[in-house]
């Protein structure tokens, strides 16, 4: 049998393109460029082994960008290609068209700092939260958000929510003389709703066609920004971009159900499974679900009726964003349970305690968190759906602090993986 003939730059130009130069470029997130096809060959054998070791590209098992077929050929190039090529440029990814009809500005005047705070949110991100924007007098039906920032680099992630301007502008008179306040958006009793979580490199989002995020009449949006300081100060300017749906288009609003533990602990070095599960009263579509948790979680997955539907096996905290399901319509009655494998042992190259100690989290809206975004199938459901929101966040408020399952007190035993 003929060995194929080792592929060209040629053949993997638009996989380099879309899996890579999103964040490999000049002043983008990553920490360094891929935009020559020399840039590869220089770091050849360490993308090489991040690549068989499936660290790259960040995607899920649900993902379609990048195939085992991809992989093989990438990976026959980097192990064959000349240094002696001439230098060729990845081009960027192609944009998708965007209709710009809403523009909110951050208010100006905050800096990143050039090292982490080490606050209540300790071994997590920084968070500064800004109001934006005076209340809308309609009602806005959002597709698609477009947000983009003066420090691409620092910033880890984006997340959106809508209330009636209550608690935010509480949090906002307690630093009148800042941009912006130091908490999360967390709202309270009343998180009104989530409108999406943009993460790294992916600074535009599409709502899939027949479904969008749904702002009432006199709310305001709370802007939620998680940044990771890079050792120098930078001033933060940002705009976020809305593009509408047409008031002809047939569209349904998605409602937050939060799969959501609100409280949990762990000693040092045990690891084990903290699950939330909730049973569907009605029909839904599912076509999105956000993800909170912090470094000492090691794999996030999502199961219907026993079936894993959603999982991100190597976790780590840029990937709090809102990602797209296949399509999902679950019946009712349908069974559905958000696992979270925790590991807070010496083990865990993302413990951010050297030695790992014990620790207990909390939060008004879940400390560890899967939150669905869903729509009625049948209208009649509508209006209780939405109340399913405040219910759950309500019930929750009674928790007790969650304990690990399957717990193992040996530090160097790896964590024991959810069932397939």
């Amino acid at each position: 049998m003929i060995d194929p003939p080792p592929p060209t730059f040629d053949d993997v130009r638009d996989l380099l393109s879309q899996n890579c130069v999103a964040c490999h470029q000049q002043e983008g997130p990553a920490p360094f460029a891929l935009t020559r096809s020399t840039d590869y060959r220089r770091r050849s054998g360490f993308i090489r082994a991040l690549i068989q070791e499936d660290r790259m590209p960040p995607h899920l098992v649900t993902s379609e960008r990048w195939s085992d077929q991809d992989k093989d050929l990438v990976l026959r190039w980097l192990a064959t290609a000349s240094r002696d090529e001439e230098s060729q440029t990845v081009p960027a990814p192609k944009g998708e068209s965007f209709r710009r009809d809403r523009t909110f500005r951050i208010p100006e005047g905050f800096v990143i700092p050039s090292e982490g705070g080490e606050r209540w949110h300790r071994g997590d991100r920084d968070i500064r939260t800004f109001r934006l924007a005076p209340r809308a007098d309609e009602v806005l039906r959002v597709q698609a958000w477009r947000f983009q920032s003066s420090a691409p680099r620092e910033v880890e992630s984006v997340g959106l929510v809508h209330d009636d301007g209550t608690i935010a502008r509480y949090g906002d008179l307690q630093e009148p003389n800042t941009p912006g306040y130091e908490m999360t958006g967390d709202m309270g009793w009343r998180p009104a709703g989530m409108l999406g979580v943009l993460g790294v490199a992916n600074s535009t989002f599409r709502v899939p066609e027949g479904f969008h995020f749904e702002i009432p009449k006199d709310h305001e949006i709370d802007f939620e920004l998680r940044f990771r300081p890079s050792g120098m100060k930078k001033a933060f300017t940002a705009t976020l971009d809305a593009e509408l749906v047409n008031n002809q288009q047939p569209s349904r609003a998605l409602q937050l159900i939060p799969l959501s533990i609100r409280s949990w602990r762990a000693m040092s070095g045990e690891c084990g499974i903290l699950e939330k599960r909730w049973v569907s009263p009605m029909d839904l579509d599912i076509p999105l679900v956000s993800v909170r948790a912090g470094r000492r979680i090691k794999s996030v997955s999502l199961s219907v009726d026993g079936k894993r539907i959603f999982e991100i096996s190597d976790w780590d905290p840029h990937w709090q964003e809102t990602w797209k399901l296949p399509s999902l319509r679950i019946a009712q009655g349908t069974q559905i349970v958000a696992t979270f494998n925790v590991d807070n042992s010496e083990e865990n190259p993302r413990n951010p305690d050297t030695p790992p100690r014990d620790i207990q989290f909390g939060r008004r809206t879940g400390a560890l968190g899967v939150w669905l975004h869903a729509a009625a199938v049948n209208p009649d459901d509508l209006s209780r759906l939405q109340r399913i929101h405040h219910e759950i966040f309500e019930a929750q408020q009674a928790d007790q602090v969650n304990r690990l399952r399957e717990v193992q007190q040996n530090s160097r035993t790896s964590p024991q993986q959810p069932e397939r």
